[in-house]
């Protein structure tokens, strides 16, 4: 992952990229190491690695998205805990998190793609629709909280795809995938082999590339 996000990039005012390098090399590796411990249902251990995930990757950012990671991180925390309780305060603060990301989203330049061709965000949509269509008879009291959740959601992977950086654009789609893995595994009982790994793997890639698309920013 860090590779990926650190190859040719300039250096950015101040020295921030000095910082952001050698803190989203830190992150993927612990991003890895965590994925490997959802996958094996190591929750203790996962207490000392999922909190921090977020922090690490907003060394060095821009404040928007620093505030988006930071909600984010909050979601993760409430989401080590089991029952109703944690998982509607996570569900919350990724609420605010998403919120936040469209924000700063939005405040990067080049955006417009969606707005010229609408199209694209045409399979979100199809996605939204059908994620909501499995899940809505199984949610009970939480139906509206999951709806409002996931259109909140396709809305930053549009916000993500209506850029000029295509990292932003595969964060979207890939934050998309997790919770959609997270929401199927949790209401419908679908789970593919390994499932927690793959939810840890899809959301630290799609929040490492969402951060990337900020990098240029003065």
């Amino acid at each position: 992952m860090a590779g990926v996000l650190d190859v040719d990039r300039p250096r950015t005012p101040y020295g921030r990229w000095d910082r952001v390098r050698p803190a989203t090399r830190a992150y993927a590796a612990l991003a890895a190491v965590d994925a490997v411990l959802a996958g094996t249902a190591r929750s203790r251990e996962r207490r000392l690695t999922k909190p921090l995930l977020m922090p690490l990757l907003a060394v060095g950012r821009d404040r928007p998205t620093q505030r988006a990671l930071a909600l984010s991180g909050a979601g993760d925390v409430a989401l080590l805990g089991s029952g109703d309780a944690a998982f509607r305060v996570g569900l919350g603060s990724f609420l605010a998190a998403h919120l936040a990301w469209i924000a700063a989203l939005r405040a990067r330049p080049g955006g417009g793609r969606v707005a010229a061709r609408p199209v694209l965000a045409l399979p979100y949509a199809v996605g939204w629709a059908g994620l909501n269509a499995v899940l809505w008879p199984r949610t009970g009291k939480d139906r509206w909280p999951v709806v409002i959740y996931s259109t909140v959601l396709a809305g930053t992977a549009v916000a993500a795809l209506d850029g000029n950086d295509p990292r932003g654009g595969a964060g979207g789609a890939l934050f998309l995938v997790s919770d959609g893995l997270l929401a199927l595994h949790r209401f419908a009982g679908v789970a593919l082999p390994g499932h927690e790994a793959w939810v840890m793997t899809t959301y630290t890639a799609a929040q490492a590339l969402l951060a990337a698309g900020g990098e240029d920013r003065s």
